[in-house]
């Protein structure tokens, strides 16, 4: 994808695609183990026992690789400042071996007030299941871009 050169290269309702992305249970099991272990992530026998009824995704793995298909993708990676807010629903669970589709929108910029060579982007992530069009993942963040 081609590289965003600056903040005033973006605009409200502008869409990035980023491609679709399949977490195996293997990953999911291992990042749960490590970050979120809970019987419904790490286990699927306990999981059989959960509200899911099944071994799913934890929803910080799930904001983890879209956001890094995202960054590593290079489209905001020469301008990026980092963020200081990102809020997150999961309104639907990922189950292994399901793919999903990342994609942003810009929701609003603006420059900086203090005249500094950044600005302010807020950008929503959405992770969507290929095979059903429903939304597993929606990330709404506060992002520092350079100007």
């Amino acid at each position: 994808m081609t590289p965003i050169p600056s903040l005033d290269a973006i605009t409200p309702g502008q869409v990035f695609e980023f491609g679709t992305l399949t977490l195996s249970e293997a990953e999911i099991i291992a990042f749960a183990t490590l970050y979120d272990p809970q019987p419904f992530h790490i286990d699927p026998v306990a999981a059989k026992d959960s509200l899911f009824g099944e071994l799913i995704a934890s929803g910080l793995h799930t904001l983890s690789a879209c956001f890094g298909r995202i960054m590593g993708s290079g489209v905001f990676g020469a301008i990026s400042e980092g963020g200081n807010r990102i809020d997150t629903r999961w309104p639907a669970p990922l189950r292994p071996n399901e793919t999903i589709v990342i994609r942003t929108e810009v929701l609003e910029t603006k420059p900086s007030r203090t005249g500094r060579p950044l600005g302010v982007a807020v950008l929503r992530h959405t992770a969507t299941r290929l095979a059903d069009g429903v939304v597993v993942m929606e990330a709404t963040g506060t992002h520092f871009l350079r100007r």
